[in-house]
């Protein structure tokens, strides 16, 4: 299962029993869970900035367009106290300001509702967008891991290499990894959700589950670990009810 359903079966339970269950997905990219949302008959929306680092609006389904509001700025485009449930799918990560971002979601969830986040942190090992162990943790604009990135990317590691030669394909995403990711530490992302939210209750365990039942049989200490260490972080908060 990938994250797309993983998100989708999510909102599917959280919505049993209530007729006017709304979803917002936060950064929805292409509205691949939209679409798993709404043929499962859930009322589903979306929002996305489209942003230089990685516009997919061309890729939007005709029959959900209508669906995703594009965004401006940092204001998420609905009004107060819309949605049950607010998702976000390896988002966070690209926001320059979360404190900003997560009074937005604050805002437009219900009280009581449910936040579902899922995305990287700081402490993971792997960065996953390109797959190169570690990258994340070197300086901005710093010159070794651009040799470093090369050299693992002649050993056979990364993604999304295209025609590009081993010294470009580096260069260029380091400049769009400064540009277009922020990675934090799980202490601060803790803090600003709990000062906007709550305290995260976390689900990776859950999560790698999903992924592959036999996984069940290991420990949940054991599968939380592994998920957070070589992927990011899966947890849910919630608003306070009034």
């Amino acid at each position: 299962m990938n994250n797309y359903q993983f998100c989708a079966d999510f909102a599917l339970r959280s919505a049993a029993g209530h007729s006017d269950f709304k979803v917002l997905d936060y950064g929805c990219g292409a509205g691949q869970t939209i679409q798993l949302m709404r043929d499962a008959g859930l009322d589903a929306w979306g929002c996305e900035t489209f942003y230089e680092g990685g516009d997919v609006s061309s890729q939007i389904p005709v029959g959900i367009r209508d669906r995703i509001n594009p965004m401006e700025g940092d204001r998420i485009p609905f009004h107060d106290e819309t949605f049950d449930l607010v998702m976000s799918n390896q988002v966070l990560e690209h926001v320059a300001d979360l404190d900003i971002v997560l009074s937005q979601i604050n805002r437009v969830i219900k009280p009581g509702g449910t936040c579902l986040s899922l995305f990287p942190h700081r402490e993971v090992w792997r960065e996953g967008h390109c797959n190169i162990p570690f990258l994340h943790r070197f300086p901005k604009d710093s010159s070794p891991r651009i040799y470093y990135a090369a050299a693992l990317c002649t050993l056979g590691v990364g993604y999304f290499k295209d025609e590009k030669t081993t010294m470009n394909w580096s260069r260029n995403f380091c400049q769009w990894l400064d540009a277009w990711c922020h990675y934090r530490s799980y202490d601060e992302i803790e803090k600003s959700f709990t000062q906007h939210l709550s305290k995260p209750r976390h689900i990776e365990a859950d999560w790698i589950v999903s992924r592959s039942q036999k996984l069940e049989l290991l420990p949940r200490w054991l599968r939380q670990l592994t998920v957070r260490k070589f992927a990011g972080l899966v947890f849910l908060t919630t608003k306070s009810p009034l």
